[in-house]
C-alpha cells in the first residue's frame, strides 16, 4: 500500500527532457516497486517486424484444454491457419504473457493452484533446476537461476533477461480466499514454469515500444479498482504517459458486457474510478481494453454517429489475418487528432484459457457503454452465435449424462416429493372405472386429472410431501432471482414452470409404479396371501417369483455345480501333475467347502430378498388392507389413526422396495428436465448462460491472443481459436529435458520446450485458426491541411 504521493522534482518543468524521462521512470519503479516494467528498449526479433506479446485468461480447469494453450504459448513459433484455411502464418511466441485472472477452478486452493495451473505450465516449459516448489521469494526477480546460464544481460537489471516473462492479475475465482493463495504462489514465486514472474503486486504497468503502455488493474471482487491502484496509475500517466502515447488497459471482468446484460443503471454502474481515470489521467489514450471472465471471444467496436462518419475517421481496421504484413499509407504528413469524443477503445474478451465454455449467442450483440452510454456493436464471436445455439441444445440429452453425480439428489428429492403418498390404494382400479376400454386417448386426461387430485391432497392433507414441494419451489425461483433481462413476472413464472414440472414428474411416476404395483396383482402376474384367507377381488391365482426362479435353478442349472462337486480328486491331481502340488492338494478342502455352502439355503434366501415385485404387491396389499378397512376412501387421503398403525416392518421394507423402481424411473425424468428446461432458458430467453454452459463442461472452442506493435506504432491483434482440443497425449520423443538442462540451456530456448503432445496433433480439427484480427492506431490521424501545417 502507498500512502504517500509520489514527487517528481521534474514536476514543474513542462519540457522534459529524454534523460529526465527516464531518471523520473526509475524513481517510479523505486517508489512502486514491483509494479512498473519497461519493455519500451527490447531488441526487435530478427524477422518479427515490431514487438509481441500474449493474453490468456481463465485456465487451470481440465488439462487437456489447459494443457493445449500452454502449450501452443510455449512454443518459439507457432503456425496457425488462416480464415480461410488455405494459408498459413507463423507467429512468434511473445516476450512476455499476460495472465487476465482465474487461475484454478473452482477454488483458489494450494493443490488447485499446483495440480490445475502450474503443472500445466510446466509442463509446457519447464523451470529452472533451482526451482523449489515450497520456496518463498523475497528478492524479485531471479534472474540469473542456477542451472541456466546466459539468461541476462549483465548490469541491465530486467531489461537485459532474455527469456520470457508472466504478468498476472487475480480473477474473481482468486480472490474468494481474500487473495491469499494468489499472494504466495504468484507474488512470492519466482517461475510460472519457464516464465520469469517478476511483479510484487496484484497490478502493474509496462511500458511497450512505440509509445504504447500496458495497465493490468486488480477489480478484486467490487468490480473497480481502489484508490491506492487509482493513485498508482494516475502517477504514472501523470509523470510517463505522454501525449502521444496509447494505452491499453487489462481487467478480469468485462463489465461493459455483464453491466449491460444485468441492465444496470447508469449511477449504479461497474469501474466508477477506473471511468475516472479514463476520462482524466487518460482521456482519449485508451485505444484497447481486454478483459477474461467469460469463456469465449467477443470484439466491440463503437458505432459511428452520423456526424463522425462525415469526417471519415478511422477507428481501427479489421484484417483477415493471412500475413502479419500490411501496407500502410506514408503517415509523414499527418497530424494526431485532439482528444475528441471519436476516441473510443476496442472492447475485447478473451477467456478461452482452458475453462468451460461460455456461449456468445445469449449476450446481446449491440450494448450501450459508460455513463454516457456509448454504442457498441459486436464485430466477432467465438464460437459464432450458429454454432453455441446448437451446443445449447446439447443440454436436452447431454445434461444427465454430463452431470451424473446429481442422480443421488434427484433419487432422494423426487422420492422426498412423494414420500406422504405411499401407498395410493385403488389406483389402478380408479383407471379401469375411468377408462374401461384402455383407449389410449383417454390416459393423459385421466393421468392429468389425478396428477392435480394429488397436487391438491399434497396441499391439504400431507406434510412431508408439502414440505419439499415448498423448497422445490423456492429453489426454483432462486435460480431465476438474478435473471434480470426478464421482467419480475416472466421471471417469476418461469421459475414456477421448472418447478411444477419436477412436481408432476414425480407424481406421475408414483402414480406409474403404483398402478404397476395392482396391476401385477389384477392380472396374476404374482401371488398375494391375503391375511383373511381368500384373494382380492378380481385377482386371479399368480405366482411365487422367488419359488418359480428357484425351482427353474433347481431343475435347469444346479445339476452343472453337482457334476463340479463330484470330480474325482485322485483323478484331478494325475490330470494336473504339472502344477504347483499345494495347489492340487487343496482342491478336496475347496470340494468340502462347497458343499457345507450348499446345505446353506443361501439361494433360495437371496432370490426372496430380491423378489421385488412380490415384496411390493404383498406389501401394498397388506398395508391397503388396513387404510381401506371398514369401506374408507383411501384413495384421495389416508385416516391418520389407521396409518399409524402399519408396522414398521411392513412398511419399511414396502417403500425400500417400491423406491427401486421409482427412482430407477424418476431420474433419468428429472434430468431430462432440467435439461430441457436449461436449453429453452438459453436459446428462447436467452438466460441461464452460466449454468446451461457449465452443465455441459465442453473442453473445446478455446482462444488466447498474439499482440504485436509494428514499428510503425500500430497494434496488430490476432485471436487464435482451437475449434477441438486433443485429448489423447503421449510423450514427445524430440523432448530431451535432461540433456538440455544438464548443458545450462534455459527452457524457453529449446526446440521442443513441452512434454507431451497429442497422439493425432496433425489432424484438420486440432489446428489452430486465426478467428479475428484487427489493427488499432495509437491515435486518429488526418491529412494536414493549409490552416494547420506547422512550419
Amino acid at each position: 500500500l502507498h500512502h504517500k504521493p509520489f514527487y517528481s522534482n521534474k514536476m514543474k518543468n513542462n519540457s522534459k527532457s529524454g534523460s529526465d524521462s527516464k531518471m523520473e521512470l526509475e524513481n517510479l519503479k523505486e517508489f512502486y516497486s514491483g509494479c512498473i516494467f519497461d519493455y519500451s528498449a527490447v531488441a526487435t526479433r530478427p524477422g518479427s517486424d515490431g514487438f509481441w506479446f500474449d493474453f490468456m485468461a481463465d485456465c487451470g480447469d481440465g488439462f487437456n484444454s489447459s494443457y493445449q494453450i500452454a502449450r501452443m504459448l510455449a512454443q518459439k513459433n507457432i503456425c496457425v491457419n488462416g480464415r480461410d484455411t488455405k494459408t498459413k502464418m507463423c507467429l512468434p511466441r511473445g516476450e512476455f504473457l499476460v495472465i487476465g485472472g482465474d487461475l484454478a477452478y473452482p477454488d483458489p486452493t494450494r493443490e488447485s493452484y499446483e495440480k490445475r495451473f502450474f503443472r500445466t505450465f510446466e509442463d509446457a516449459m519447464p523451470p529452472p533446476p533451482s526451482f523449489r516448489r515450497s520456496n518463498i521469494a523475497t528478492q524479485k526477480p531471479d534472474l540469473q537461476p542456477i542451472g541456466w546460464k546466459q539468461c541476462s544481460q549483465d548490469n541491465k537489471g530486467f531489461e537485459g533477461y532474455k527469456g520470457p516473462s508472466t504478468f498476472i492479475i487475480p480473477g474473481n475465482h482468486d480472490w474468494y480466499d481474500g487473495l491469499a493463495t494468489f499472494t504466495r504462489f504468484i507474488l512470492c514465486r519466482n517461475w510460472l514454469g519457464g516464465w520469469l514472474m517478476p511483479q510484487e503486486r496484484s497490478y502493474f504497468a509496462l511500458k511497450l515500444p512505440q509509445g504504447w503502455w500496458l495497465f493490468g488493474m486488480d477489480l478484486a471482487l467490487y468490480g473497480d479498482i481502489d484508490i491506492n491502484q487509482y493513485k498508482f496509475f494516475a502517477d504514472v500517466a501523470k509523470h510517463q504517459v505522454a501525449p502521444s502515447d496509447a494505452v491499453i488497459i487489462v481487467t478480469h471482468e468485462p463489465h461493459w458486457v455483464t453491466d449491460f446484460e444485468h441492465k444496470t443503471k447508469v449511477d449504479d454502474l461497474s469501474e466508477e474510478n477506473i471511468r475516472e481515470l479514463m476520462n482524466t489521467h487518460l482521456r482519449g489514450k485508451v485505444r484497447a481494453r481486454i478483459a477474461g471472465d467469460l469463456h469465449h471471444y467477443t470484439r466491440h467496436v463503437p458505432v459511428a454517429r452520423s456526424h463522425q462518419r462525415s469526417r471519415n475517421l478511422k477507428r481501427s481496421i479489421s484484417f483477415d489475418g493471412k500475413s502479419p504484413k500490411h501496407k500502410h499509407s506514408d503517415q509523414s504528413d499527418t497530424l494526431f487528432e485532439p482528444f475528441v469524443e471519436e476516441n473510443k477503445p476496442e472492447l475485447i474478451v478473451s477467456g478461452g484459457g482452458g475453462a468451460f465454455l461460455h456461449g456468445t449467442h445469449t449476450f446481446s450483440k449491440h450494448i450501450k457503454v459508460g455513463e454516457n452510454q456509448n454504442e457498441y456493436t459486436r464485430t466477432c464471436a467465438f464460437p459464432s452465435e450458429k454454432i453455441s445455439h446448437r451446443i445449447a441444445w446439447l443440454n436436452m440429452w447431454h445434461f444427465r449424462w454430463r452431470n451424473w453425480r446429481l442422480d443421488i439428489v434427484w433419487a432422494a428429492f423426487y422420492l422426498a416429493l412423494v414420500y406422504s403418498l405411499f401407498p395410493l390404494c385403488g389406483i389402478y382400479a380408479d383407471y379401469e372405472s375411468f377408462n374401461p376400454s384402455h383407449n389410449p386417448i383417454l390416459l393423459p386426461i385421466w393421468s392429468i386429472k389425478k396428477v392435480f387430485s394429488l397436487m391438491w391432497r399434497i396441499i391439504i392433507f400431507e406434510r412431508v410431501s408439502l414440505i419439499f414441494c415448498s423448497i422445490t419451489v423456492i429453489l426454483c425461483l432462486m435460480l431465476q432471482a438474478g435473471e434480470t433481462k426478464m421482467r419480475p413476472v416472466a421471471r417469476f413464472s418461469w421459475g414456477l414452470c421448472l418447478a411444477f414440472a419436477h412436481i408432476t414428474a414425480a407424481l406421475i411416476c408414483l402414480i406409474f409404479v403404483q398402478s404397476v404395483a395392482e396391476w401385477v396383482v389384477e392380472n396374476g402376474v404374482v401371488n398375494v396371501s391375503p391375511e383373511n384367507g381368500s384373494p382380492p377381488v378380481g385377482s386371479t391365482d399368480g405366482i411365487n417369483l422367488a419359488s418359480s426362479l428357484y425351482n427353474e435353478y433347481s431343475t435347469h442349472f444346479s445339476h452343472i455345480f453337482t457334476n463340479f462337486t463330484e470330480v474325482n480328486p485322485n483323478k484331478l491331481i494325475y490330470q494336473l501333475s504339472g502344477t504347483t502340488l499345494s495347489g492340487v492338494q487343496s482342491f478336496p478342502y475347496l470340494r468340502q467347502s462347497w458343499k457345507w455352502i450348499k446345505n446353506i439355503p443361501l439361494l433360495t434366501t437371496t432370490m426372496g430378498i430380491f423378489d421385488l415385485p412380490g415384496s411390493i404387491t404383498q406389501n401394498h396389499h397388506d398395508i391397503c388392507s388396513i387404510l381401506c378397512s371398514d369401506g374408507t376412501e383411501c384413495l384421495t387421503m389416508h385416516d391418520p389413526a389407521k396409518y399409524n398403525s402399519i408396522g414398521r416392518t411392513t412398511f419399511a421394507p414396502y417403500i425400500a422396495a417400491i423406491a427401486l423402481y421409482f427412482i430407477f424411473i424418476a431420474v433419468p425424468i428429472a434430468g431430462g428436465i432440467s435439461g430441457t428446461w436449461l436449453a429453452l432458458s438459453m436459446n428462447v430467453f436467452s438466460i441461464q448462460a452460466d449454468l446451461g454452459f457449465s452443465s455441459l463442461q465442453l473442453q473445446h472452442w478455446k482462444n488466447y491472443l498474439k499482440l504485436h506493435v509494428k514499428e510503425n506504432g500500430d497494434l496488430e491483434i490476432f485471436a487464435i481459436g482451437l475449434n477441438r482440443v486433443p485429448t489423447r497425449w503421449i510423450k514427445d520423443p524430440q523432448w530431451s529435458s535432461r540433456k538440455e538442462n544438464d548443458s545450462g540451456i534455459p527452457s524457453w530456448a529449446w526446440k521442443k520446450p513441452s512434454k507431451w503432445k497429442a497422439l493425432d496433433e496433425r489432424l484438420k480439427k486440432y489446428m489452430p485458426v486465426i478467428i479475428d484480427g484487427v489493427r488499432i492506431q495509437k491515435r486518429r490521424i488526418s491529412p494536414l491541411s493549409p490552416t494547420n501545417n506547422p512550419k
